[in-house]
């Protein structure tokens, strides 16, 4: 009996090995390998020259639609708030969790008025309003199922409504969400035959429908009188993850001008598909027709969001092309939202530098921590936990190349990925990685620009009350406790219109804020010391310099840095001011640094900085960041608020108990080589030196 047991469990054994080695083996496989014979050429609309957005250029105003001009004009340009990432039910990771709220209600909600959130089974209803209104917002619903959405939400519309598919999405849920989801996992995702029909035809159909309602509801919202009380733009999601590696980014047009559908992971599973389908179908297919492409969550896209290798083995002129879409599209990144920050980490092999504290901010991983890797690539559950090893070799997978096994790299947050940009740009190619900052919310409830600490209800139905709020998390969409109220989008613009908010956006002059509305300004160029006491000294640094986002040659003569914030005055003082400077070594090694210019306490900070370490030979960028004293995390402030003896368990936790608020302002880049174009007839010029 004795040996019969031995033999049983050493057989048991032996299986449970065979098991977790086949596993192992069909969960590396890649389902789908990229066609590399497939050719994309390089944009040639006018809308695509970056001369037109780059070097300063200062462009006049130009219409593009029908509309009164605003009756308040800022010639220096006024900073403008926005959230251009929303969810509402009309995302299939929305509508399972409980949101039934639209895009109608996100731009009520947006301008001040009061909405319905979703809460917990049994509690009552609970309304939202915001302290301030917005300037402007976008809805950025998933595109991918847009129909599936419909199907599953409208009793008779469609004959998919009682499939099993459509049955569990209504359930909802976690399995309700990765029922049509699960999808975009996929690096050439299929949609479900019995929700869509066998040929695809009504989820097609029904698309049309969801887009249309987008398009409507951005266009009601929109204040075209010459009020200009608010913008709303046309946008959406595009939802690439394969093996939950997150390779988003928000559409957003500049007009009513729009292509006829979508862009999206099912009809474009690749990004350089997507990229030249903009520039096919919306620059050179529509008259009016203009759009940017906002990359977000980097943070856990496993070395993918900027990765310079995803098009190896294609031709060189098609790779070429691709990293010309790249710097003509992505104009911006979102770096700080509800799922982390994504400006920068410690730790990182391939920079040299200082530990920066502010990199720990909201951050949802950093290397060595141990984490549960999402993959939602096969049925098949990870057995593993990530040691955040960094992106190398072993990790691309040359079939699709992806990096795998959920790893991490410092091109995953926007440092890295503007020096990697640099480095690929001084190889001969257009730079990939050349975007300007925002935040927003990612809200997943309709609450768009919901971003106050002790305030904050959630951006996901089960985060409605603390409870919810403080529990586990993994990376995905259970953030929860590590889980942060997200940030906004600044611009500086001469009105509050779609076409000007959109130029400035498209040129770069935007910034990032982690919620707080802190205005940083940023200029580099010939100016007087005492610039900062001057009453003209905004339209001063616009006719004697350059603004953030603008990218400029390597400077032969000494040139100073202007740099100026002014406090949220319903928020805190500001602290200090920070240059962040990034440069290429001439052995190519990465380098950044962070200087602090000025500190204390105070409302508004303005200062002139020369870089006498500055090297024309070599490509360099510099960035603002304008930092608040620290404040208790909205887990603290929020537990801290409840009585003691019914504090929920979950207010005993790790996370950090004060976080710091940061606004961002985009970089100036310096480019050796570079030659100025002059800019487009009939465009302006700042006469900048």
């Amino acid at each position: 009996m004795i040996k019969f047991l031995k033999l049983f469990f050493l057989g048991l054994l032996l299986l449970i090995i065979g098991l977790f080695i086949t596993y192992k083996f069909l969960s590396s496989i890649t389902k789908h390998s990229i066609d590399k014979t497939v050719e994309i050429t390089a944009p040639t609309s006018p809308k695509s020259a970056p001369e037109r957005y780059a070097f300063g250029y200062q462009p006049g105003l130009a219409y593009t639609e029908s509309r009164a001009p605003c009756r308040a004009q800022y010639p220096a340009k006024k900073a403008m708030w926005g959230d251009l990432h929303i969810h509402t039910a009309l995302s299939a990771d929305a509508y399972p969790d409980g949101t039934r709220t639209y895009p109608a209600d996100v731009y009520r909600f947006a301008k001040g008025e009061e909405i319905d959130i979703p809460t917990p089974a049994g509690e009552p209803q609970r309304r939202l309003r915001l302290d301030r209104p917005l300037d402007f917002a976008s809805v950025t619903d998933h595109a991918e199922t847009f129909g599936e959405g419909y199907i599953c939400r409208t009793k008779g519309a469609y004959p998919g409504y009682e499939s099993k598919s459509c049955q569990k999405f209504r359930k909802g849920g976690e399995s309700g969400v990765s029922e049509l989801m699960r999808m975009n996992s996929e690096v050439v995702p299929k949609r479900k035959t019995n929700v869509c029909s066998e040929d695809g035809a009504d989820c097609a159909e029904a698309e049309l429908l969801v887009w249309q309602q987008t398009i409507d509801a951005a266009e009601q919202a929109y204040d075209r009188s010459a009020d200009c009380t608010f913008t709303s733009f046309i946008g959406y999601e595009y939802t690439r993850a394969p093996g939950a590696q997150h390779m988003h980014r928000n559409t957003i047009f500049r007009n009513a001008d729009v292509p006829e559908r979508p862009l999206h992971h099912v009809s474009h599973p690749l990004t350089h598909q997507l990229l030249a389908g903009y520039e096919k179908e919306c620059r050179t297919g529509l008259e009016n027709c203009d759009v940017i492409s906002i990359p977000h969550n980097s943070n856990i896209s496993g070395g993918n969001a900027f990765n310079p290798r995803d098009i190896d083995g294609f031709s060189m002129e098609t790779q070429m092309a691709y990293r010309a879409h790249r710097n003509a599209y992505d104009r911006l990144a979102e770096i700080v939202q509800h799922k982390g920050a994504s400006e920068c980490i410690n730790g990182a092999a391939d920079i040299l530098g200082d530990i920066d504290e502010l990199c720990d901010v909201e951050a949802l991983r950093q290397f060595g921590k141990v984490e549960k890797a999402a993959d939602t690539t096969t049925k098949l559950p990870k057995l593993f936990k990530s040691k955040s090893p960094d992106c190398t070799d072993e990790h691309l997978d040359p079939k699709d190349n992806l990096y795998k096994g959920f790893c991490l790299s410092s091109r995953d947050f926007a440092r890295g990925a503007l020096l990697e940009g640099m480095a690929v740009e001084a190889g001969g190619a257009a730079n990939p990685f050349e975007f300007g900052f925002i935040g927003s919310t990612d809200t997943h409830i309709s609450t768009s620009g919901q971003v106050d600490e002790d305030q904050w209800a959630g951006h996901i139905a089960y985060e409605a009350d603390l409870e919810g709020r403080l529990g586990s998390a993994s990376l995905g969409r259970h953030n929860r406790l590590v889980s942060n109220p997200g940030g906004l989008a600044g611009v500086y613009a001469v009105e509050n219109s779609r076409d000007a908010i959109f130029q400035s956006m498209k040129r770069r002059e935007a910034f990032a804020t982690s919620g707080p509305r802190i205005e940083p300004r940023f200029f580099a160029g010939q100016f007087d010391d005492n610039i900062c006491q001057q009453e003209n000294w905004l339209e001063l640094a616009y006719s004697q310099g350059t603004p953030m986002g603008s990218k400029l040659p390597a400077q032969d003569h000494p040139f100073k840095l202007l740099l100026q914030a002014t406090s949220d005055p319903m928020s805190r003082p500001l602290e200090k001011l920070q240059l962040v400077k990034g440069w290429l070594s001439p052995e190519g090694h990465k380098h950044t640094k962070v200087l602090d210019l000025a500190s204390g306490r105070g409302n508004s900070y303005c200062g002139i900085y020369e870089d006498l370490d500055y090297d024309p030979a070599l490509p360099t960028y510099y960035y603002l960041r304008a930092v608040e004293p620290e404040r208790s995390r909205w887990s603290a402030a929020q537990c801290a608020a409840v009585d003691e003896a019914t504090r929920p368990q979950g207010c005993a936790n790790d996370q950090p108990e004060m976080i710091r608020e940061i606004a961002w302002s985009s970089p100036i880049w310096f480019t050796p080589g570079l030659t100025e174009v002059l800019p487009a007839e009939g465009e302006g010029h700042d006469g900048h030196k």
